[in-house]
């Protein structure tokens, strides 16, 4: 009986190790209304990207993040989500890279998609209002074609005019993200656990001695 207790005390060990949750990457969006590929204010808009996992450097097809989820919102009322998606994901990736300072960026990357307005991925809510993001030359190219440099692209907010669309925000972005590190909270949890369990183990083997 005391060895089954002290192999059940292993065992809770692992198991407490294993579900341990994963950890969420989750990018902060900011907007503003100048095209000038430097993020100033008055700032129009924020929004999040988020996934499954730790972000890490890299180019990747939306298709490729586990639960992905986006919303943007602006001054003029307009807001988006990934319901409003209107390009493929496969056809359009991210470019995750290191900002120094323990933060990571994020542009879309993605050449002219055809979805509403070509850009690199673009959405169209209810009110028929497009958000697009600036294209590149290639999925797996960061680098813009409308005076991007990688680090802060362009995007536009636009309003449906008739049969076409009128300028509402037109400006630069940025998505930043901290690089995420264990929670002390679950590590301490389990360093606990896995104490509780040496002691049992222990003084299960002075009785039986």
């Amino acid at each position: 009986m005391l060895k089954k207790f002290s192999i059940a005390a292993a065992g809770v060990t692992v198991i407490s190790f294993q579900t341990i949750p994963a950890h969420a990457a989750q990018f902060n969006f900011t907007f503003d209304a100048i095209d000038d590929n430097n993020l100033a204010e008055p700032f129009v808009g924020s929004g999040v990207l988020s996934f499954d996992g730790d972000p890490e450097v890299g180019i990747y097809t939306l298709d490729s993040l586990s639960n992905l989820d986006m919303n943007f919102s602006f001054d003029d009322g307009s807001s988006f989500d990934i319901g409003d998606l209107r390009t493929n994901l496969s056809l359009a990736g991210i470019s995750i890279f290191d900002l120094g300072a323990g933060e990571l960026g994020l542009v879309f990357t993605g050449d002219f998609n055809g979805s509403i307005v070509g850009g690199s991925i673009d959405f169209q809510n209810d009110f028929d209002t497009v958000l697009t993001f600036e294209p590149t030359g290639s999925i797996d190219n960061p680098i813009g074609c409308c005076g991007g440099d990688g680090v802060t692209n362009l995007y536009a907010n636009l309003l449906p005019d008739g049969n076409s669309f009128e300028t509402s925000f037109f400006g630069s972005y940025t998505a930043v993200s901290s690089v995420s590190t264990p929670e002390p909270a679950s590590l301490l949890g389990f360093l606990g656990i896995s104490i509780l369990g040496a002691s049992s183990l222990k003084r299960n083997q002075k009785q039986e001695v």
